[in-house]
């Protein structure tokens, strides 16, 4: 279990992530009139296919496998509310293959869009029709793309400033506001990310670890465990941070979804029916009004309670 705890003070920040995508996406706007990028450094060319990586054992009372293969997600899921979701598989800068889809009727139907990057890292709902996605193109430099009429087209691509994704030529790294490859699990593959704020996200580690940080990406801390969670997702409830995962266990034929608290066992919600589901094809996103799962071509959707689920 990585247990690391901050050192440093907290620092005043630059930009913040949301005014950030606020300006990416205002009208007019061109690459010319971007902030400064995170770091001057070019950014290694991203891929999908992580080294081989040993986990930890689960914990005692787990029955998940042990020593399950440390698979980052490739399945990426955005939910706006019950109604719009956005969902993407990440392809590489070598051979391309990511995919961008949109739904607006809750995911009866999803409408295909053009990529704007060979590559996708992460991909964000803004509103019913405006999204933005950090991925690379066929240079591999990492890139922030925006839309406003979702997705059938993509506005000229900008330097990451003050954004959240996982570095995938480097799985064990991810980039934060404040730094460029922070490395949440130490040396442990970073399988999924899931931030709330500019200053504040979580990591899910190989290990079925979650950790925090509070400032920016400069330090983490423990969060809480999920043996054998294969994706993440969190927000704010009452302004206090609220941490899912699903994860693949002996005990659920399809996902578990469990609530991640910190200092105790992961509390079960829902064993999600998922057939076949396979370590990084499966994608997570919660909100206040629903909640998502991806696993492959299927969708699974819920309500506030998240203990039903249903195929859409």
């Amino acid at each position: 279990m990585n247990n690391r705890m901050a050192t440093a003070g907290l620092v005043a920040f630059l930009a913040v992530d949301v005014a950030l995508v606020a300006l990416a996406l205002r009208s007019g706007q061109n690459t010319s009139h971007s902030l400064p990028p995170v770091s001057t450094t070019r950014t290694a060319p991203l891929t999908t296919s992580p080294p081989a990586s040993a986990t930890k054992s689960p914990t005692q009372g787990t029955t998940q496998a042990p020593a399950a293969k440390a698979v980052p997600v490739t399945r990426l899921v955005s939910a706006l509310d019950a109604a719009t979701a956005w969902r993407a598989t990440t392809g590489t800068c070598d051979t391309g293959g990511a995919t961008v889809e949109v739904t607006a009727d809750g995911g009866q139907t999803w409408t295909k869009r053009r990529s704007p990057a060979r590559a996708l890292a992460r991909v964000q709902a803004l509103d019913e029709t405006r999204a933005f996605v950090i991925g690379a193109g066929g240079d591999c430099v990492v890139k922030q793309y925006a839309s406003r009429d979702a997705g059938a087209t993509w506005q000229a691509p900008t330097v990451v400033v003050g954004g959240w994704a996982r570095r995938l030529d480097q799985p064990t790294q991810v980039l934060t506001p404040k730094e460029p490859a922070a490395t949440p699990c130490d040396k442990a593959v970073v399988l999924d990310l899931s931030r709330t704020s500019a200053e504040q996200a979580e990591s899910l580690c190989a290990d079925g670890s979650v950790v925090v940080t509070e400032d920016g990406g400069t330090t983490w801390s423990d969060s809480g465990d999920a043996p054998g969670a294969v994706a993440l997702s969190n927000l704010l409830v009452n302004d206090s941070l609220t941490t899912y995962a699903v994860r693949m266990v002996g005990a659920c034929k399809g996902v578990q979804l469990v609530k991640v608290v910190k200092g105790s066992n992961a509390e079960v919600i829902a064993c999600v029916p998922v057939a076949s589901p396979e370590r990084g094809t499966v994608g997570l996103s919660v909100t206040e009004r629903a909640a998502w799962i991806v696993a492959g071509n299927q969708t699974w959707t819920s309500q506030r309670d998240l203990t039903s689920w249903k195929r859409v």
